[in-house]
């Protein structure tokens, strides 16, 4: 399998599986009689560490040439999801929602944007050279 696609695969698998993780951590704290929002940091933060570092180890062995170029049509797909996903929030967030939940989802967002395109690359002047050509 090529290491882009393993990239891209562990991003989402490994996401999900913290998810499941997460969620049994919640459960068993709350089994416990203890409030997972007290413990809500000791519990995502040292998976969304460990998360971060693995899939970034994978990244730097991916070529550049690899990865897709970008194109208007699909960065404003993302740009729509990312509208859509703070517009979903008609209020703050309420104490019931975990923050680290949300925080992890914008992680997982950017690794498997950065997993299509490489955003070093990215400027106004890339999108202008590709318009004159």
């Amino acid at each position: 399998m090529k290491v882009l696609r393993k990239y891209q695969l562990d991003i989402i698998f490994l996401f999900f599986a913290l998810l499941v993780f997460i969620g049994l951590a919640f459960f068993g704290l709350e089994q416990f009689g203890q409030d997972p929002h007290k413990f809500e940091w000791l519990v995502v933060g040292p998976f969304m560490a460990l998360y971060f570092a693995y899939c970034w180890e994978i990244r730097n062995k991916i070529e550049l040439s690899a990865r897709r170029n970008v194109t208007v049509k699909s960065l404003l797909y993302w740009i729509a999801l990312g509208i859509t996903i703070f517009i979903s929030y008609a209020e703050p967030v309420g104490v019931k929602n975990y923050l680290s939940i949300n925080i992890l989802f914008l992680v997982f967002t950017l690794l498997l944007a950065d997993s299509y395109w490489d955003f070093a690359k990215i400027s106004l002047r890339s999108f202008r050279d590709k318009q004159e050509r």
